[in-house]
């Protein structure tokens, strides 16, 4: 069952009647616009709708394909990449953009050698950068490792290498700049970090240490008060940048591109695991063209061996965590618990008396998986319009009370004639007292009692729908009763 995000982009990528069009409702969406361009390239090619899956998981497999066949990693490395939580569901399960890095960042260090001095390599990183926020970052890390290589490199490097870099830096600058004019300004901008306008030295300090903003659910994300004060993964990623110690541009386009997400996801967005992983597919990168010689060396050993043994110990850790992750995708499926309950409302809506009805939901972004499944009208509370796609911004209805939610129900079933339909994430059931529950960044819903029982008795629950891999679960209620 499809979580809001992935058919969130589907939307986008179907809407407008040319690609101009579409590229202009994807402007300022946070995502630059390669994954969009391939599912409508996909849908254009095969109208349908399973276009959104079977592009997603081409990728993912195509991803795991390179490091089976391709990477110098031992059997027991390739079995803990594709049988990951990232490798074998978030990559390939779940059609979202950050498979599409893991496919570029792989697919780079299979041919590194033979791309480093062409302007092949730029392309390759332009392309990273149009894949996501975050790979950018990770692009620039990539140039680093090559910028320092080069230096440390006991050959020396010619002036026509150094020409060739400067046209792979100036390719990847311009991918950077097609992902930024793409992203920004964003209408999402309830979704950015509140950090960011409190900028400055002493903010910095504190996001290197903060424990929830960046690197929080790659593991150890259970840990009880006060060691959840302590940002162990960060520190877990840093002891594992030391596997690299023996090649200094490993080692420092680790340890920078480490810092450098680490700052973004304090200052600009918080991070999921989604975003997360993304590094430790960079990091699986940096070992393999290590492991294929490249990397640079040291003038002077300077390092002993401990280093390099603890950092790589560490990191064939967290791969295996990643690895004990799956289970829990896997008991999901054994035990029939969708991702999202929102199909199971597409088959309520099929009954005859609700296939016209009107779909309405709080929080908002609950009903963006339902275009996949139903063509019923949407309307977006907040917003107070019909749409598909919920912008995250600070502009809308930010507190809601029920009675408006019952007010907007009355007005359109008076203006349409069409019964309304109403996901609550809430349940609302035998409540006694005022509450103010957060639903989504800056939102909030206000549940006086009296309210709710005004609501209670004028609409109609057909369905509990509880029991899902994300938050997509609700009471389901009919207006008018």
């Amino acid at each position: 069952m499809f979580w809001r995000d992935e058919v969130r982009a589907f939307s986008l990528a179907l809407s407008g009647s040319n690609y101009a069009e579409m590229l202009r409702a994807v402007h300022g969406e946070g995502h630059p616009a390669l994954w969009y361009l391939i599912l409508r390239g996909a849908h254009d090619l095969f109208p349908y709708r399973e276009v959104l899956p079977i592009a997603g998981a081409l990728i993912g497999i195509g991803a795991m394909a390179i490091v089976t066949f391709y990477s110098p990693f031992r059997t027991i490395i390739i079995a803990a990449i594709i049988f990951s939580v990232y490798g074998a569901f978030e990559f390939v399960a779940m059609a979202r953009n950050y498979g599409i890095s893991a496919f570029v960042m792989f697919g780079l260090a299979a041919v590194y050698p033979r791309v480093r001095n062409s302007l092949w390599f730029g392309v390759i990183l332009a392309v990273l950068c149009n894949t996501n926020v975050p790979s950018c970052l990770l692009a620039a890390g990539f140039l680093f490792f090559r910028f320092v290589e080069m230096l440390t490199d006991p050959g020396g490097e010619t002036r026509r290498d150094w020409l060739v870099f400067s046209g792979n830096a100036l390719l990847a600058a311009l991918g950077a700049f097609l992902c930024f004019i793409t992203v920004y300004p964003t209408f999402n901008d309830q979704a950015v970090s509140w950090n960011l306008a409190q900028l400055g030295p002493a903010k910095v300090l504190s996001a290197l240490v903060d424990s929830q903003w960046g690197f929080a659910h790659l593991a150890f994300d259970f840990l009880p008060a006060p060691f959840d004060a302590i940002p162990i993964n960060a520190i877990l990623l840093a002891v594992s940048c030391l596997g690299l110690v023996r090649r200094p541009a490993a080692l420092a386009a680790s340890i920078v591109s480490l810092i450098a997400l680490k700052l973004f996801f304090y200052f600009v967005y918080f991070s999921s695991y989604r975003h997360e992983i993304l590094f430790v597919i960079f990091l699986l990168s940096l070992y393999w063209m290590v492991a294929n010689g490249a990397g640079g060396t040291w003038r002077h050993r300077q390092w002993h061996d401990t280093a390099q043994f603890i950092g790589t110990g560490i990191f064939l850790a967290l791969l295996l965590v990643q690895t004990g992750r799956l289970l829990s995708p896997l008991q999901m499926q054994v035990e029939g618990v969708p991702d999202s309950r929102s199909a199971d409302v597409a088959a309520l809506l099929k009954r005859p008396e609700l296939s016209k009805a009107i779909v309405m939901g709080d929080p908002d972004t609950m009903l963006e998986p339902l275009p996949y499944y139903a063509d019923n009208p949407i309307w977006l509370l907040r917003q107070q319009r019909f749409g598909h796609v919920v912008p995250l911004s600070t502009k809308g209805r930010h507190e809601l009370s029920m009675d408006e939610v019952l007010a907007d129900a009355e007005r359109l079933h008076r203006q349409t004639g069409r019964p309304i339909v109403f996901l609550s994430h809430l349940e609302l059931q035998d409540r006694r007292e005022e509450r103010f529950p957060h639903m989504i960044f800056r939102d909030a819903t206000t549940l006086r009692p009296n309210e709710v029982r005004h609501f209670l008795s004028s609409t109609r629950l057909v369905a509990k729908l509880w029991g899902a891999g994300s938050d997509e679960e609700y009471d389901v209620y009919v207006y008018p009763r």
